[in-house]
Parts: C-alpha cells; sequence; structure tokens
C-alpha cells in the first residue's frame, strides 16, 4: 500500500520520521486510495452484485464480442450466440509466457488504463493491463464477500500485510493506522513468537469488527491468544485470511480464538475470477467474476483453468493458472458455466516460508514484494534457505534489469530476512524444477521447517 511513499531505500523520509508522522503518512496514502478505489463505479458495481440477477449466458456472450471486436489475437473467432459455450472452449488455452510476450496484442488500452504488476506466490512474475471499471468491479466484489458475511464497507479491520510498514528496528511497535479506510496494518514479516503479545494487545484495544489478510500471521494472533486463554472481548464479525493456503488446523484455530467465521477467499493478482468459502466449510464460485475450468489430475484433484470478466483491460482467457482444488467429483472435465461444481479445498497456494535472522517468518508472499514495481524486468526468482543466517537467492531477468532494478531488490531482500544473514545471488537462465515439473518459490532446507 505505501510503494508511492515508501522507496527503495530505508534511509527516506517514512523510515526516519517519528511513528506519528508514519500513521499519518499510511493515512494519507489511504486516502489517495479511497478516492481513487470506493467511486461512483465502485458503488454502481457493488449494487449490481448485491441486487443480483446474473445472466451467465448473457455475460459470456458480451465478453466473446468484447474479445472479438478489441483483442488482436482474438480478432478471428467465431461465435455462435446460440451455443456460447462451445464457441468458448474452442479459443485456446493461455499460458503466462503468452500474457507476458504478447501484452500488447492481448490487451485493450481504452480509458484510465494503468500496469497492473503482480510478483506471483509462484515465483513467476507477471503484468497485464487494467482499467477504471476493472479495478471498480474487483474492489466491489470484495466487498460484496464481506458483505455477505456481516462486514459493512469501512467498517473498522485489522489487515495483516507484507508491505513494508515498519523499520527492521521496528521496537515491538507492529502496525500502522490507515484513519482514511479505519484500518489498522500490521506488518507479517516482523511477526515473531517474542513480540506477537503487542500485536494483539493493540488490536485489542483497536476491536476491530473483521480481520484479513495472511491467514499465517493471523494464525500466530490466534495461537497467542489461545495458549494464554485469551478471548476477543469484542465482536469479530468475519476473519478473511488470503494469499495463502487456508489449512484446517489454522482454520480452527482462528475460529475459536476470535469466536467467529474464516471466510476464506481466492483470486490470483493477474485479475482471475474469485472462490470464497461458505459457512459449510466449501468453496462457492464466484460466477459473476468469471468462468471456472477443471481438469482432473487425480483422485479428487483438478488443475484450474481460469476466464475473467473483471479484467476487459488484458482479458484473462482459459489461463492455466497452475493451481489445484479438490473437488468431490470422478468426472474427467468440468467447467462453472455447465456444472454444479463444490470446491472443498485449494492447494493452489503453497504455505511454504522462510526465517529470518530474528526469527521471523517472512511467507511466499511477503517475499514475493521485493519485486514490487519492478516485476517486468524479473521473470523469475527462488529462494533457498540453507541455514538460519544463510539464503540462495536464483534469479531470472530481463536484458534491461540493470543497477537501480538490482539495488532495489537487494535491500528489500535484506530488510525482510535480515542485515547479519549471507545471500548468494544467482542470476540463471531457469529456475530448477522438482519432480513434479513446478518450480519451487521456496525451498526451506532447515531441519523441521514444513
Amino acid at each position: 500500500m505505501l510503494k508511492e511513499l515508501i522507496g527503495a531505500s530505508t534511509h527516506n523520509i517514512y523510515y526516519k520520521s517519528p511513528i506519528f508522522l508514519q500513521h499519518a503518512f499510511t493515512s494519507a496514502y489511504g486516502y489517495k486510495l479511497k478516492r481513487e478505489r470506493y467511486n461512483k463505479l465502485y458503488r454502481d458495481a457493488l449494487l449490481r452484485y448485491v441486487k443480483g440477477g446474473f445472466d451467465k449466458k448473457q455475460t459470456l456472450i458480451e465478453f466473446m464480442h468484447h474479445l472479438k471486436q478489441h483483442i488482436d489475437v482474438y480478432a478471428r473467432i467465431e461465435i455462435d450466440d446460440d451455443n456460447i459455450i462451445d464457441s468458448f472452449l474452442k479459443l485456446p488455452m493461455t499460458v503466462k509466457s503468452d500474457l507476458r510476450y504478447e501484452l500488447e496484442a492481448r490487451s485493450w488500452r481504452k480509458g484510465q488504463i494503468r500496469f497492473s504488476g503482480t510478483s506471483g506466490t509462484t515465483g513467476e512474475s507477471l503484468a497485464v493491463y487494467d482499467s477504471e471499471y476493472d479495478r471498480a468491479d474487483r474492489m466491489a466484489y470484495l466487498d460484496y464477500i464481506k458483505l455477505k458475511n456481516g462486514v459493512r464497507p469501512f467498517a473498522k479491520r485489522a489487515s495483516f500485510t507484507g508491505q513494508d510498514l515498519t523499520p527492521p528496528d521496528h521496537r515491538n511497535i507492529l502496525w500502522r493506522y490507515n484513519m482514511s479506510m479505519n484500518q489498522m496494518l500490521y506488518t507479517a514479516n516482523h511477526l515473531t513468537a517474542d513480540n506477537i503479545r503487542y500485536v494483539y494487545e493493540n488490536m485489542a484495544r483497536f476491536k476491530p469488527a473483521a480481520l484479513d489478510g495472511f491467514p499465517s500471521a493471523i494464525h500466530m494472533v490466534a495461537k497467542f491468544m489461545l495458549s494464554n486463554h485469551i478471548k476477543a472481548d469484542w465482536d469479530v464479525l468475519a476473519v478473511f485470511p488470503t494469499s495463502e493456503i487456508l489449512l484446517p488446523y489454522v482454520k480452527t484455530d482462528i475460529e475459536k480464538a476470535f469466536g467467529t467465521t474464516v471466510v476464506d477467499q481466492y483470486a490470483s493478482g493477474e485479475g482471475a475470477p474469485f472462490i470464497y468459502g461458505n459457512a459449510d466449510g466449501a468453496y462457492q464460485i464466484g460466477h459473476e467474476t468469471g468462468l471456472f475450468e477443471f481438469k482432473r489430475i487425480g483422485d479428487r484433484l483438478y488443475e484450474m483453468i481460469v476466464t475473467s470478466f473483471i479484467n476487459y483491460a488484458t482479458p484473462i482467457v482459459r489461463y492455466r493458472i497452475n493451481d489445484q482444488v479438490e473437488i468431490d467429483s470422478d468426472k474427467d472435465y468440468l467447467n462453472s458455466y455447465s456444472d454444479d461444481i463444490r470446491i472443498t479445498r485449494i492447494f493452489g497456494r503453497r504455505s511454504d516460508y522462510l526465517i529470518g535472522s530474528r526469527g521471523n517468518k517472512v511467507t511466499s508472499v511477503g517475499i514475493a514484494r521485493a519485486v514490487e514495481g519492478i516485476e517486468d524486468k524479473v521473470i523469475a526468482f527462488q529462494f533457498i534457505q540453507k541455514d538460519m543466517k544463510e539464503f540462495v537467492v536464483n534469479l531470472v531477468v530481463e536484458p534491461d534489469y540493470g543497477e537501480k532494478e538490482d539495488k532495489i531488490f537487494k535491500e528489500r531482500v535484506v530488510r525482510r530476512l535480515g542485515q547479519d544473514s549471507r545471500y548468494h545471488f544467482n542470476y540463471v537462465e531457469t529456475i530448477p524444477k522438482d519432480k513434479n515439473g513446478k518450480a519451487r518459490f521456496i525451498i526451506n532446507e532447515i531441519s523441521g521447517a514444513k
């Protein structure tokens, strides 16, 4: 959130400022984002979702005609409105390299277009375009999910993030207040068993109506509460974990500690459609946001292929996202347009982590922010932790990756993992694959790390 306020160097005005000014900077940037994101387009989109009446056939027809009329690579597709799903299934699959190297031919740059970068929790970076309409639809759908669970927009919330909110010398003040959005932000990268009580104490004073962010960080607070026989003395309406896989025991601990419901949600940073948790523990597809396809690769295990209705600037079409889910079915192929699908688990987001020199856990999402803003220069990267203070970093970069980008990347890595660790940076052609053919973003070789 603070990437426009916080530069590459730790020796900047934000980190040198007193904490009360850091709160003010956070709130000022929050005000800027609030004005940009929560506008009339957002309000119209949220009202549309709340009213319902979604027509999946008409939505797919409009999407297909958008591809044909505005996206060069789909200019010659044939569309049969009466049998639209068959027309859709004739479209070719998309892989990440298509979006990376054919971005202009796959984009419609009309409106307030922005270059939207994502580092990706798999360690393979990507950048696409989005418009003011795309951004409004995404923000509105996130709030629609929350509204369905009793949390109104701008209700008081606590967010656990991988963003650089606090300097390494944080004095256990691990939060910054975004007054504009009624939000307390907690830095997940610096949480340890020794300082987690300060986070809980601040949260107990703040009394958020909802929690969101990294489940691993929220779980640390929950474990502290359970170990000390503490129950929240305020009403938490719901918890919305994001970005990491939600393990069953983590969900149970969080619900027990806060006396509330955990609503898992899934959507990729590339503007993919949404999946979110139900009260019965299963997952619901956000049909308004896109179309999912599932190819069986094992017993009840399916690979996801996604198409997004909420990123018209760079449409995500039949994209092999490399994430997997569990579905109660034995069919070889399913899609959310034609089939009634019950997803029981999401496996795609690994919960691997690195351990910083201060004993802090840094998750895949947290370390992925090291390439925020330079994702168009970094193709892929991988972290291997050899011991508590030794890391190997493998980088695949573009030819125009230079000293400036290298300095930014290295400073961010050191900021998260510690200055007293040893780092070996290797610039390689490709990231090594594991036996399943997947490049692991994080490999932790420390005994006991899972």
